[in-house]
Order: structure tokens, then C-alpha cells, then sequence
């Protein structure tokens, strides 16, 4: 028989991320390497692996600038590279900061949901809607991604309200365009909000 284990929160692990990395980035800026054991080497080597802090000729070290929405170092490559964070959104193609205070979307959301910090793709969300509640309902959870059907999860239930006559409605962001591909009949207004009607759960 296989051990019990205490099952994992992801969520936690990047929560936690978030508060180390500081700490480490201030000892690598005072060149604070020496361990419990009182030897450099593990902790020098190790935080080469990846720059924490950035580095130019001629000026001191800077710690490296981390998304403060995905806890990701923002520029760990050169000018222009593939590696850096997109300027104003995450690579689930959600903005990093919210102009009208409101809430974004937790990280990281299913991919196609939303695009540049800009848009809101209602197409992929209602699929999205369908998939998971398949996975989760019918065929169990298989393979499906348990980092972003979390936050999908989240967004979904912060965000859904049933009506009287049974309509589910999503409530859409005041400062996130909607696709222009998607057909008005399935967006209505309800208390001064606009919404998305998810006909897939009224159904159910």
C-alpha cells in the first residue's frame, strides 16, 4: 500500500515563491551566501542558476523587477527576449494592474481567455466552462491542468450569479473589451453591469 499524503496547494507554493524570492535577492545584493552549515557554496552556486538581480557595468545591483500579479522575474533576458514578461500583461494574456481598482482574474488562467491585457474572449470561456465542469463531473479530473482549473474556478464563482428565472450570468470587466466576434444576444445587462449568459450550466 502506497503512503497517505497531505495533498498539495499550488497556490501556496507560489504565494510562497513570492516572499522568498526578496529575501533572496537582498542577500545576493549584501553578497550573503554562507549557510547554517557556515559554507558558500550551496547558496552562491545555486543562486547563480537563475539572475535575481540585475547586474550593469558601473552600477550597483538592482533586484530584479517581479510581477507583483504571476510572481515571475519580469526581464531574466536580454533586451527584446522571448523569456521576458510581456509589457502590461501576464502570459495568460491577462493586464498585470487594473486601471478601475477592480479585481483581475487569479493566475494563471486557461490559455485563450484573454489577450494582451485587452481583451475577453467569451467563446473560449464558455468552452472553458463546458471542459471543466466535464472533467471535474463526468470523467474525472485525468490530466486536466489543476494550477488553472483552480483560478478558472475562482474567476467563475466571483464572478456568476443566477437569476430568478434561472439564467447564469458572468459578470464582464469594465476595462476589458470583449471580442467584437461575439454574437450580442449572449450579453445582457442586469443591475447597471453587463453580463455574459452561460446557457451551458442553465441547462443543467
Amino acid at each position: 500500500m502506497g503512503r497517505s499524503v497531505i495533498q498539495k496547494n499550488l497556490q501556496a507554493l507560489l504565494c510562497a515563491l513570492g516572499d522568498i524570492e526578496p529575501k533572496l535577492m537582498n542577500c545576493i545584493i549584501k553578497d550573503e551566501y554562507t549557510s547554517k552549515s557556515n559554507n558558500e557554496t550551496f547558496w552562491r552556486y545555486h543562486c547563480s542558476v537563475v539572475p535575481l538581480v540585475k547586474e550593469e557595468r558601473g552600477k550597483k545591483p538592482q533586484k530584479a523587477q517581479t510581477c507583483s500579479r504571476c510572481q515571475t522575474i519580469m526581464y531574466p533576458g536580454a533586451e527584446n527576449s522571448p523569456l521576458n514578461h510581456k509589457r502590461g500583461y501576464c502570459a495568460d494574456g491577462v493586464k498585470q494592474v487594473s486601471k478601475s481598482g477592480e479585481d483581475l482574474p487569479p493566475w494563471p488562467q486557461p490559455q485563450g481567455l484573454f489577450s494582451e491585457g485587452r481583451t475577453f474572449h467569451p467563446h473560449a470561456f464558455l468552452t472553458a466552462v463546458q471542459r471543466v465542469y466535464e472533467r471535474v463531473f463526468s470523467q474525472g479530473p485525468g490530466e486536466m491542468d489543476i494550477l488553472e482549473t483552480e483560478a478558472f474556478a475562482k474567476l467563475l464563482a466571483s464572478r456568476t450569479e443566477i437569476r430568478e428565472d434561472g439564467a447564469v450570468l458572468f459578470r464582464l470587466f469594465t476595462d476589458i473589451v470583449v471580442d467584437s466576434s461575439t454574437p450580442r444576444d449572449r450579453i445582457v445587462t442586469h443591475n447597471g453591469n453587463q453580463w455574459l449568459r452561460i446557457n451551458f450550466l442553465q441547462q443543467l
